[in-house]
């Protein structure tokens, strides 16, 4: 237990000391390995949010590839930590449209058809006023309620099931495209 207990201690340590850079260049971008790039470019967009109220609004007017980064890693850890429902319950789910226009960017086409599937059915759901009722209440009890009402668990599946993974479509779109991950 001591050898599992020093790695943790070891990667939180590391975490917690690492560099957050304020600006990012091409040559900047090039030092970082890939297994720290996303977490790289998040903490860099978290530097230029001030008041988190203004988050979705300060990540929209940034340039794409930041949008890129936030939305589709957002989506991703949603999605894979309580599903689509998740997703569209918490505030998250502003960035929807993002993600799905950053989905098309990277190249991952089946990832976006689930993401636009989702939508649909998440727009569909709308018209449930007992889901909408739940949904509004912003309570741990109303959104384990509304897992027994939504049919967004099918695109839960879909989306696990993908072998490809988004993380490796997204280092390598940072790796071919770094002037879009350029900022002060």
């Amino acid at each position: 237990m001591d050898e599992f207990d020093d790695e943790i201690k070891k990667l939180m340590d590391e975490f917690w000391n690492r560099i957050i850079y304020k600006e990012l260049s091409i040559e900047i971008l090039s030092t970082i390995p890939d297994d720290k790039i996303e977490l790289a470019i998040l903490d860099y967009i978290d530097t230029k949010i001030s008041d988190y109220r203004m988050r979705f609004e300060v990540i929209s007017n940034m340039p794409e590839g930041f949008q890129m980064i936030h939305s589709t890693m957002t989506l991703e850890t949603q999605v894979d930590n309580g599903g689509f429902n998740q997703f569209f319950y918490n505030p998250s789910g502003e960035y929807a449209e993002m993600a799905l226009r950053s989905l098309k960017l990277i190249g991952a086409t089946k990832y976006y058809e689930i993401l636009q599937n989702a939508i649909e059915t998440y727009m569909n759901e709308k018209e449930n006023p007992e889901l909408q009722n739940l949904y509004s209440q912003r309570t741990l009890e109303g959104f384990s309620k509304s897992y027994k009402l939504t049919s967004l668990s099918e695109w839960d599946e879909k989306f696990y099931a993908l072998g490809e993974s988004l993380r490796q479509l997204r280092i390598d779109f940072i790796r071919s495209n770094p002037e879009m991950f350029i900022g002060s």
